[in-house]
This record gives structure tokens, sequence and C-alpha cells, in this order.
């Protein structure tokens, strides 16, 4: 199984645990944790971005959740057409944490409290949405 080597036409292709593409991250298992993690990592950027600039507003009103919305679920949501079944846990992990960042609590209220406050879901539901009409 070391000595495995493959070839397309003259080119040794190499053999690799993980694979990035268009972005999304493959990996040997067929596991899409890993792209979901990145995916998180790169949306991370991204909330940091807003909230450097939502710290200078000193009220921060349940309206600057569009801004989520637009920057930052597109790039949580990259590729979920192919992963989109799997759970997501790292991104809901962040969609919540900005939830109850929004909100100004602490990390215990229970997720489906700060859903039902904000008047939310989860994301998988936008990603078996965007999964079906795939």
């Amino acid at each position: 199984m070391q000595n495995m080597s493959f070839h397309y036409g003259v080119h040794d292709l190499e053999i690799v645990s993980k694979f990035v593409y268009l972005g999304a991250v493959f990996s040997a298992g067929g596991s899409f944790s890993e792209a979901q993690c990145t995916l998180a990592r790169q949306s991370l950027k991204a909330l940091f971005k807003i909230n450097k600039y939502l710290h200078k507003i000193t009220y921060i009103d349940i309206r600057h959740y569009e801004l989520f919305d637009k920057l930052v679920l597109p790039i949580l949501n990259y590729g979920c057409e192919v992963w989109g079944c799997h759970p997501g846990k790292a991104v809901e992990r962040l969609h919540v944490q900005f939830c109850k960042q929004l909100l100004g609590v602490k990390k215990n209220p229970q997720n489906e409290f700060v859903y039902g406050e904000l008047g939310r879901m989860p994301l998988r539901n936008t990603r078996y949405y965007a999964l079906v009409n795939f």
C-alpha cells in the first residue's frame, strides 16, 4: 500500500490526506468535518471584521443580524449542496455564538431559547433547503 503510484498522462499524482478544490476541503476518509471546520475558521475572520465595526456603535440592535446573513452566512454555507446532510457542529457553533453575543447573554442559555428570542432557526434548515433545491 505504501508503494502505490498513480499516473495521469505523463504526470505522477501525489497521494494526499486532504484536498482543497474551489475552497471546499475533501478528506481521504470522506468526512466533511474538516471542510466545515475550515469554513468556520474562514467565516470567523468575517465575524471579527463585523465586530470591529460594531464595536464603534454604542447600541447594537437585533437588526444588525442582517450583517451576519449578508457577510458571514454565505461563507458558512459554501458548498452546502455537497455536505448539507452532515450535522455541521462547527458551523452551528459559530452561528449560536454570534446570536448569544448579539443578545448579550452568557454561554449558558439553551440554544433553542436564543433562536426563539431572535426568531431564527438552526442553519441546518437552510442547508437542507439548499440541498433539496440543488
